[in-house]
């Protein structure tokens, strides 16, 4: 029979003589003992909180495979606003051996109809999620070890019914996730990055570069009787504040003619966004910058994202629909979002995941995602069978252009507001 997380941490600390935390350390839900092929014996804590975890987690991103999605001023701010808007309780795993950190998991638990879920702690604005794990434990870790680990979890976190891990990559950093080690499925999405190895110049050679020069021109000469388009980066509250009320306007408007759900309504979002662009202002590594190009005198195309480890994220785009839409302020915003980035020293530019023209049209490389769908319980099965054949059918509809472009009119067609 299963336990209950409060026995199990009892039966922990008698049976294995745990010292009791010192004073202001995190003090966790539950803790067990793990045997893996790769490490021998670990000990896994569970934490509902990450406070008092900064140090550990800044540690190990420095030592893992990661993106800005992992850092710890994305997770915590997400968690305080997003995901308490959803009602996703965090649920931290972090494996440790002789007092060092292995790995950490960002994980939350939430309710989805009837079934307890477990998943990373984020949502669809985190282009990247992945588990922090130690690189040089990756080429260690074994199938068996992931199967142990995930089992595990399932008794340290229950109740939960369903494991389901999305928008993972195959590989970053030219490391494989361990989590692929167990069975996945590939996702409808690539992701999609620019490498600016060599400078600007170099940057954009590698996809088209003479027709993307010769169109920037265009648009300048277009603009010149405005006084021109010009980049502006949000350095204050008040900008950061001005910039984000344009993009969810034009957002907003984007997404109800699209017949699309605008994400950026859900509780929290919007908030966590404000917070965290107006926290990175000065940082060497903003975790959120907002650019934005001006075009007689309105914003006319908002750009964001964030900076990890010389790569540059991009996290959301907004693009007004109006007398300048011709000219693509939201191309020309890009073409000079890049060129900053090369002046900022940056080695990579990634447009996220998802197909879109422009995403193709500027990035050099594809990234693999997979997702994770694993039924914790007997009970869960017809549930993981339903994502799993969901996530098929839009693989197949990805896969066939036309039938992709179809869908999205007939979207726009049932559900678009003009």
């Amino acid at each position: 029979m299963k336990r209950d997380a409060k026995a199990r941490f009892a039966t922990s600390l008698a049976a294995h003589d745990v010292v009791p935390a010192a004073a202001g350390a995190p003090v966790p839900l539950a803790k067990s003992k793990l045997d893996l092929a790769a490490t021998g014996t670990i000990e896994l804590s569970v934490y509902d909180d990450m406070a008092g975890l900064r140090d550990e987690w800044d540690d190990i991103v420095s030592r893992a495979p990661s993106s800005l999605y992992q850092s710890y001023d994305w997770v915590e701010s997400w968690s305080r606003h997003a995901g308490r808007g959803a009602k996703m309780d965090p649920r931290i795993v972090v494996g440790r051996k002789r007092g060092e950190v292995l790995f950490i998991l960002p994980l939350s638990i939430y309710r989805r109809g009837i079934y307890r879920m477990v998943s990373y702690l984020s949502d669809t604005h985190s282009n990247f999620c992945m588990g922090l794990f130690d690189k040089d434990l990756i080429p260690r870790l074994t199938s068996a070890d992931m199967k142990a680990l995930v089992a595990e979890m399932a008794d340290l976190l229950a109740p939960v019914d369903v494991l389901e891990f999305c928008c993972q990559p195959v590989s970053w950093d030219a490391t494989t996730n361990p989590f692929a080690l167990l069975r996945w499925q590939e996702s409808h999405n690539l992701g999609y990055a620019l490498s600016l190895e060599g400078g600007f110049d170099a940057a954009l050679n590698r996809r088209n570069g003479s027709r993307k020069r010769k169109k920037f021109r265009s648009q300048t000469n277009k603009l010149k009787s405005v006084g021109g388009g010009h980049l502006r980066i949000a350095s204050t509250p008040d900008e950061v504040n001005w910039f984000m009320d344009t993009a969810m306007d034009l957002t907003a408007k984007r997404f109800d003619k699209a017949g699309i759900w605008n994400t950026f309504e859900n509780e929290g979002v919007v908030p966590f966004f404000r917070e965290l662009a107006t926290a990175s202002l000065g940082q060497d590594e903003p975790a959120l910058l907002i650019y934005g190009l001006e075009i007689d005198g309105e914003l006319r195309a908002v750009f964001a994202g964030g900076i990890l480890n010389g790569q540059f994220h991009g996290c959301f785009t907004a693009i007004a629909d109006d007398a300048y839409t011709a000219i693509s302020p939201g191309e020309m915003l890009i073409y000079l979002v890049i060129e900053d980035c090369v002046k900022r020293g940056l080695h990579t530019f990634d447009l996220g995941r998802g197909e879109e023209r422009y995403k193709t049209s500027w990035c050099d490389q594809r990234l693999a995602m997979f997702e994770t769908n694993i039924a914790l319980k007997r009970t869960a099965l017809g549930y993981t069978s339903y994502v799993q054949a969901k996530l098929f059918a839009k693989r197949l509809m990805r896969s066939n252009p036309k039938l992709w472009t179809a869908g999205k009119r007939l979207r726009a067609r049932l559900y678009g507001r003009v």
